[in-house]
Parts: C-alpha cells; structure tokens; sequence
C-alpha cells in the first residue's frame, strides 16, 4: 500500500500577507509552534517564509523585524504538490530541490504543507536510512581521518573500524576475503 501526501502532511496552514512585518510572522511561529507561514496575496499562494528566513535574513543581518515586511524575505514561488501523488515523490523534491517543505495544493488550492518532519514520522525506516546514507557520505570523502563504526554489509557484524570498500561498508575481515 502507498502512502499518499495527503495521509502524511499537516492539514490547514497559516499565513500572512507580503505586508506583514517579520516581528508579527515570528510572533505568529512561536504561538503556534510552527516554522513556517505562507504567505497569501488575494486568496493566492505567493510565497513562503521560514524560521530559518528569518534567522538568516533579518537576525544574522541586523535587519529591523519590525520595518522588514515578509515580502523582502520571503521564498517565491512555492514549490507544490498535490494530495494524491505519493511520499516517495515528495521525498525526492525535498532531496533534489534541496528544501524542508512542500505547499500541498489541489484544484489550484492550498489544503497542507508536507514537510520532512511528516516523511520521518510516518517512516521511521525513513530515519534509519538517512542516518545509513550519512555514513556513506562520510565514507566517501578522500583522505578522510578516523574510522567508521557500524555492521558490515556482507557478514552483518559489528565493527568499529569499517572501511569503504567500492561503496560498501566492510569490517576488516571481510575486507581481507574481498581484496
């Protein structure tokens, strides 16, 4: 059975106009707790703004929340999808476009917001595979300093000096069979 965006994402969202201010959005985050809000223009989806926005945008560059209206920070246009494609796919636009959240919209509406909190939480074996592919970026890096631990991809055993062999995992045992 597949998993549809709509099982998974967060119903009903919160949003603001371009012409509210930053102090008003963050203020509107923390009563919430939410780290985003979209951001609505005549009833239309135009944008969104995150926590991290604000933090690097306004706070790292000493911009006055008060005077800053979202529309200066905010990310436009909005990346969508729709309720009835399924996680897999959602999964890959946040890994490929390289962001946390997807405005869910259907018949040219917003309904949710999917993000990668939605993914892990409803596939914790999503979580076991990301903390996986961490290691094997870790693996690959050249000339990379100090050791790797965890099982073995071809006896399964526990090791914790692992090494990279043509992308795969070995303990020293299995890596003197294999060379």
């Amino acid at each position: 059975m597949e998993i549809r965006v709509g099982d998974a994402m967060t119903k009903g969202v919160i949003y603001a106009t371009p012409q509210d201010n930053i102090q008003r959005i963050a203020e509107i985050m923390r009563k919430n707790d939410i780290d985003s809000v979209i951001v609505m223009d005549k009833g239309k989806g135009v944008g969104i703004v995150t926590d991290t926005d604000i933090i690097g945008k306004i706070v790292a560059t000493g911009k006055d929340p008060r005077n800053t209206p979202v529309s200066q920070i905010m990310t436009s246009p909005l990346l969508t999808i729709t309720p009835d494609k399924d996680v897999d796919k959602a999964a890959r636009m946040l890994r490929d476009k390289n962001i946390k959240r997807l405005v869910v919209t259907q018949n040219n509406k917003i309904v949710g917001i999917i993000s990668e909190f939605d993914l892990v939480r409803i596939e914790p074996a999503l979580h076991l595979l990301i903390k996986e592919h961490s290691k094997w970026d870790i693996a690959d890096i050249p000339g990379r300093v100090g050791t790797i631990s965890g099982n073995c991809e071809v006896c399964g055993e526990y090791s914790d000096n692992l090494t990279n062999l043509e992308g795969r995992l070995l303990c020293e045992e299995c890596v003197g069979q294999e060379g």
